[in-house]
């Protein structure tokens, strides 16, 4: 994996110290210690997503201010509202209740359930790096003499934006009818 995509899980385990490593060796404190674990790597996620989007957004704001430097106001609408709605993409993401499990605390993932999760996460990551590329490259070739291109691309942004609010919608109600059904 690259730098730039680090392996979250093994982030996670390489975290662990001795004391942590020991209680995977305890019954008892082995579930609730791997049940924190995918609450880190959750937290993880989430915030990495979450950069990502602040990272469109703040390209987003690049090409907000060249669209005013050029005086092209036909398409600052459009990309105020993009910015809009990534801020808010990107709160939600990063304080998305992570909740507390405690030691007694009966949740069991069965493996199919959990798979299901990685594929919700596997097309929402998808689906922010998308837009964090789309985002950069609206930015980066912004032609003052074009601004019909500029249009149909955020055209395309708000509809990928749209995509990924709807991707994390589809995580978070699988997340939730797993833990409503495991406790």
């Amino acid at each position: 994996m690259s730098t730039e995509n680090p392996d979250i899980k093994g982030k996670v385990e390489e975290s662990r110290d001795n004391f942590k490593k020991l209680e995977l060796l305890i019954p008892g404190l082995r579930g609730y210690r791997q049940r924190e674990d995918v609450r880190v790597a959750d937290e993880l996620l989430r915030n990495q997503m979450a950069d990502r989007l602040d990272r469109a957004r703040a390209s987003l704001e690049s090409l907000r201010r060249k669209v005013v430097g050029a005086g092209d106001y036909s398409s600052l609408g459009q990309v105020g509202s993009a910015i809009s709605q990534l801020q808010a993409l990107s709160g939600e993401v990063r304080h998305a209740q992570q909740g507390y499990s405690g030691f007694v605390a009966p949740i069991k993932i069965d493996q199919s359930k959990l798979e299901e999760l990685y594929s919700y996460d596997y097309f929402f990551v998808s689906a922010v790096v998308n837009l964090e590329a789309a985002a950069g490259k609206l930015d980066s070739t912004y032609d003052p003499a074009s601004s019909s291109t500029l249009l149909g691309g955020l055209s395309e942004l708000a509809k990928m934006i749209s995509d990924a609010r709807a991707k994390w919608s589809t995580r978070l109600e699988a997340v939730e009818g797993i833990l409503v059904q495991g406790s």
